[in-house]
């Protein structure tokens, strides 16, 4: 805040400053105001340029005018004549409503108000003014437009970045390397030594990902091994996947063995508009975590509770959605093999035709060749058709088999699914899920007679399931009732089965029953499980379960765990187990600990038919070919994305860095995804462990460089996440500079400083970079020019209308320089025309 002291020989006695107006759901803009009698005086012009109302103002007779929203609403002021005219209305000023100088016309705070219903309140106390209205003025209109494109964008998965940068398909590049050791040693078994190790990169522009696994119990065929090489490119209407090796077909036929072959689809791999969502649930390992992946995009992770019990709401997408789950247990133990899970629904948006083409060879005894084509139409938004054939040799009931399905959303929360695939079944599932988040799903399947192609002799399956969330102040349940039948030629089974899973005063609680009747016996099968967890003080958990068997009135078994952390990063166990059914109890004591590189873990379990011992490790190493470095990590990094970002001094302005520009320090992100790490000298910014295939809105977070002359031009950039790389990512920073000077008023043999004139500044094409305006004493500067030749001027037009004369334009350089150059000694005189 500058203040400039005014003579009272030339005018009367008022301090011109700059102060802040804040303004509902915009924030706070500066506006020149002057100062008389602690009356505060507000500039007309630009306050009504800053709420973009209509005003044009005529330099040679003083007179204002515009219209505040429509033409109808139009004013005028007259200073000579003290009057404004507003509407049908005419008001009278006095010489204390206004103060006129050569640049600026001030109107009393109060006047706004008054007049033109823009109420000021200024403190002068604080040196501040409120602003309040109930126009619906055009700043605030465009405000709220622009929030509802930005909401609608948002709806849409729609961002605006100020950079993109575009996908690249390299024929190698770098990659990340997974590695896991475990060994077991056993009193009444053999000895196993099992070492995993997974390579992922990019050849040919595809994702190359190799998990090779060895036991010296098991023979190393290529069965037990996992080779994939896939190309996306979700801009390619013909083939956005290709997919070689290993491939995930989701076969009707029973397919023991993975299949070896090629796969192509048109399928975008990526989140599209989700219209609801469906309930997953099963069991793992007690307090495993699971992750849920749609399309290969982690959509959410939950930990199994005391049971193992899991829920997930998978939600539901516009084209294929392929569901996949990946487990890690607390000593880290990793499934190598993800759990596809098909959806029942398939829906395409309206008018949209996908396809996937599968063809391989089962890697079973025989090497039975494998195809499958499948086509989905989308009729409109909520009905999709489809249909397709199926392929496997060596299936007596026919080798083809083709088959037809739909998906249709009846109403917004009952969906239907259908599909008939030609001598093996047919099969409808009815879904209903209320408001209250209740589902319940009908499910009916009828097998073909003769059929060979699936490997079990079933003639019907029918199924019903129910499951409700229950929610009061000091309970939080999910509960669950599934019954369950199979028909088979000679037979029926019927299973039910009562879940209520939840926590209850911080106790995490599982109470499962289960219910078995065969026809053939007389009484059925029942028994229940309970099994909670407690937090007990100095950071120790104990787990107990309970299984007891309600038809014999005994109990299976029993399960005591206590859990506590140590040395910050490690967990010791201790647990002890009774199978009653097998008169099999056992003792256990583990230790995992996290280290930086790797999670490693010891186990000694010792019972009364066996005794055994495991140790184990795993982790990652991550190759950044953009600089050279190796990273480590204890989670795995195949498949998984990365960014290097690196934020350097742009000298030359041409958005690339050049050896001679050196790298910024301290830059940080207003979001962190993944896991976030930087260099010694904090000049690059590595983010790891990012989902593959998506795009990521980065933004910097300005206020972080250390040097004000440093600027990010472009704080937004949008970029595609790839597998296994680090993909570079140069954000330059400009390094400008400051100019600044005096705007000197001549009268009488004396000067002083003079405020609101306008000066120009100039590139060496003679174009105007940047106008500013002076401060109450003259005072003005202007931050953000490059380097280069500059020329300041007073404003031409400006000085036309004031019938004022300048000194001469002054030239200025500003030079390259780290730290921005400054230049501080520029000088204009100005004077009133003879």
């Amino acid at each position: 805040m500058t203040v400039s002291n005014s003579y009272s020989q030339d005018y009367p006695g008022y301090d011109e400053l700059i102060v802040e107006l804040s303004i509902p759901k915009i924030g706070k803009i500066e506006v020149p105001i002057a100062i008389k009698d602690q009356e505060a005086y507000i500039s007309f012009t630009d306050l009504f340029d800053h709420f973009k109302i209509k005003n044009e103002y005529d330099p040679s007779s003083g007179i204002i005018n515009g219209f505040i929203i429509t033409p109808e609403e139009a004013f005028l002021i007259d200073p000579s004549e003290n009057k404004i005219k507003f509407k049908d209305k005419s008001f009278v000023l006095t010489e204390d409503d206004f103060i006129k100088t050569p640049t600026t016309f001030y109107l009393r705070s109060d006047l706004f108000g008054k007049v033109f219903d823009l109420n000021t309140d200024f403190n002068f106390r604080q040196l501040a003014i409120n602003f309040n209205t109930s126009l619906d003025l055009p700043v605030l209109k465009e405000i709220r437009l622009k929030q509802v494109r930005s909401n609608l964008n948002k709806v849409k998965g729609i961002v605006e970045p100020d950079t993109v940068i575009d996908r690249k398909y390299p024929f190698f590049k770098g990659g990340n390397l997974d590695w896991g050791i475990t060994t077991t040693q056993q009193t009444n078994g053999p000895d196993d030594n099992r070492l995993n190790l997974g390579v992922g990169t990019m050849l040919a522009g595809g994702e190359t990902n190799i998990l090779l696994n060895y036991s010296d119990r098991i023979p190393f065929t290529s069965r037990n091994q996992f080779y994939q090489w896939r190309y996306v490119n979700n801009e390619n209407k013909l083939f956005k996947q290709v997919t070689a090796g290993k491939i995930f077909t989701g076969a009707t036929s029973s397919l023991f063995a993975p299949v070896v072959g090629v796969q192509l689809s048109n399928s975008p791999l990526q989140n599209r508009r989700s219209y609801g969502s469906y309930i997953l649930n099963d069991y793992t390992e007690p307090r495993w975590t699971v992750e849920l992946y749609v399309n290969n995009i982690l959509i959410d992770y939950t930990k199994a509770d005391a049971s193992g019990f899991y829920s997930f709401e998978v939600p539901l997408m516009y084209g294929s959605t392929n569901v996949n789950l990946r487990f890690y247990g607390p000593y880290g133990e990793e499934l190598s093999e993800e759990r596809l899970i098909n959806i029942p629904f398939t829906f395409v948006p309206k008018n949209e035709l996908e396809y996937t083409l599968s063809a391989g060879v089962v890697e079973d005894e025989d090497n039975r060749r494998f195809s499958r084509f499948n086509l989905n139409y989308g009729i409109s938004n909520s009905i999709t058709i489809g249909g397709g054939a199926e392929y496997l040799s060596d299936v007596t009931s026919g080798e083809i088999m083709p088959f037809i399905n739909t998906s249709v959303r009846l109403t917004p929360n009952l969906i239907f699914s259908g599909e008939y695939n030609y001598g093996v079944k047919g099969e409808g599932l009815l879904s209903y899920r209320t408001t209250s988040n209740m589902q319940f799903d009908l499910n009916y399947t009828k097998y073909h007679e003769d059929q060979t192609a699936i490997n079990y002799n079933y003639l019907e399956e029918r199924e019903f399931s129910f499951s409700a969330p229950i929610r009061t102040k000091a309970f939080s349940a999910y509960t669950r009732f599934t019954l369950n039948q199979i028909i088979l030629p000679t037979t029926e089974f019927t299973t039910a089965q009562l879940l209520l899973s939840g926590t209850l005063f911080g106790i995490s609680s599982n109470l499962t029953t289960y219910a078995i009747y065969n026809d053939r016996i007389k009484e059925p099968t029942i028994y229940s499980s309970i099994s909670q967890t407690y937090r007990l003080p100095k950071q120790v958990l104990f787990s107990p379960q309970i299984q007891f068997d309600i038809s014999d009135q005994s109990l299976r078994n029993i399960n005591l765990e206590l859990e506590r952390v140590i040395f910050e990063r490690g967990f010791l166990n201790l647990s002890y187990e009774n199978n009653f059914l097998r008169n099999a109890y056992s003792f256990e004591i583990g230790l995992r600990y996290a280290f930086n590189f790797a999670q490693t873990s010891a186990t000694s379990r010792i019972g009364n038919r066996n005794s055994s011992f495991i140790q184990s490790a795993r982790g990652s190493l991550r190759y950044d070919d953009n600089t050279g470095h190796i990273g480590i990590s204890n989670r795995p990094g195949v498949t998984r994305g990365g960014l290097t970002i690196i934020p350097f001094l742009d000298y030359n302005e041409n958005g690339k860095k050049d050896k001679m520009e050196p790298g910024v320090s301290g830059l940080e992100l207003k979001s962190k995804p993944g896991v976030l790490s930087y260099n010694e000298d904090k000049t690059i910014l590595r983010l790891n462990d990012l989902q593959p295939y998506i795009k990521l809105l980065l933004e910097v977070e300005p206020n972080s460089l250390d040097n004000i002359a440093w600027k990010v031009d472009n704080p937004k950039i949008l970029v595609e996440t790839v597998p296994n790389q680090f993909k570079p990512v140069y954000i330059p920073v400009s390094v400008i500079g400051e100019v600044s000077g005096f705007v000197f008023l001549k009268s009488e043999d004396r000067r002083k400083g003079q405020g609101r004139i306008i000066i120009n500044i100039l590139n060496e094409n003679q174009e105007i970079v940047e106008s500013v305006l002076s401060e109450g004493d003259g005072y003005f500067t202007y931050l953000g020019l490059s380097p280069g030749n500059y020329t300041a001027e007073i404003d031409k037009q400006q000085l036309e209308n004031l019938k004022f004369i300048s000194s001469e334009a002054q030239s200025f350089e500003i030079e390259m320089n780290e730290y921005g150059d400054i230049i501080d000694d520029l000088e204009f005189i100005i004077e009133e025309t003879q």
